[in-house]
């Protein structure tokens, strides 16, 4: 599983959470998301009586019937974190004692769905800026950090299950220094046509009720539209990453959503000693090199480099 691990980016491994477990964490997160059962709002919302439903994650806490964020106050859902398999993978696929980034409850819902692309060859981006602002490194095992998705139901192909590009995180770096230079970034975690990144064909993550999706921060994905709009796909997820890594890949706090308005022009402006107060690795780290300082540059427009350069081995 480990080798599986490094060369793709990510495995599905199955029965990591037993049938009961499934069942009744999704009944949490239905009561979470809609106040009652998904088969009843979907009645509802065929009679006009229902509008739009929040993801949990994007939206306003307010948007969502109950708390989405860990913990959300229901043991079936906060004791999956319990599972001492679960936690065996996340140490064996980081190499490392795991430290939690965060965890949430992510529900795609089939007739109000708008999280996906407009073409199929568009939307392609990794997830590391949810808890990182560094871009990423060309050692994806040391830097990144790992997500998972706990599969509450069975996710079929007409399930809008994420795609996948194997073996992209290792190459991610590379993929997103040549998109700067070519045009093709979308933003500072995605590609704007990912035909032109030369990576191998999407996988759907389709999955078992009960397995659970670990996959590198580094990976690239998308989303894509559901097949079968009357269904939904209601995953609980958890980030965590190497203890010997946290202090500059969880940086959940001061760089979350609505404060990064405020912390990165600060941060942009500031000194590497201070950066290195918020976790940011000090000038003559490894994760320092000619790429990963090109890419900060575009990660943060104006940021002075030199001193990290200055120090380069």
């Amino acid at each position: 599983m480990l080798e599986q691990f490094k060369r793709d980016g990510y495995i599905f491994v199955p029965d990591v959470f037993s049938a009961e477990e499934m069942d009744a964490a999704l009944n949490a997160m239905e009561r979470n998301f809609y106040g009652k059962p998904y088969p009843s709002w979907l009645e509802d919302f065929e009679r006009g009586e229902q509008g739009s439903v929040g993801d949990g994650f994007t939206t306003k806490q307010d948007e969502v019937v109950g708390r989405s964020q860990f913990p959300v106050g229901d043991p079936a859902l906060d004791r999956l974190i319990e599972n001492e398999r679960y936690l065996d993978l996340y140490e064996l696929f980081l190499g490392d004692r795991p430290t939690y980034c965060n965890a949430h409850l992510f529900m795609r819902t089939g007739p109000v769905d708008k999280r996906y692309p407009d073409e199929s060859w568009s939307g392609y981006h990794v997830d590391h800026n949810t808890n990182c602002v560094l871009p990423p490194s060309t050692d994806a095992g040391r830097f990144s950090y790992i997500n998972s998705g706990v599969y509450l139901h069975d996710v079929d192909d007409d399930g809008a299950p994420m795609l996948l590009l194997p073996g992209s995180h290792t190459r991610a770096a590379r993929v997103f220094g040549e998109g700067w230079e070519k045009g093709n970034m979308a933003s500072v975690s995605h590609v704007r046509d990912i035909r032109k990144a030369g990576l191998k064909d999407p996988v759907p993550a389709v999955g078992k009720r009960g397995s659970a999706l670990f996959y590198s921060s580094y990976l690239l994905h998308s989303a894509q539209p559901f097949e079968n709009k009357k269904k939904q796909r209601a995953f609980w997820t958890l980030s965590m990453c190497r203890r010997d890594a946290d202090r500059w890949t969880r940086f959940s706090n001061p760089f979350i959503y609505g404060e990064r308005e405020y912390m990165l022009p600060f941060i942009t402006q500031t000194t590497p000693r201070v950066r290195s107060l918020f976790g940011w690795p000090e000038p003559g780290h490894p994760y320092y090199t000619e790429q990963t300082l090109d890419l900060l540059g575009h990660a943060f427009p104006g940021i002075d480099t030199a001193p990290y350069r200055d120090a380069l081995s």
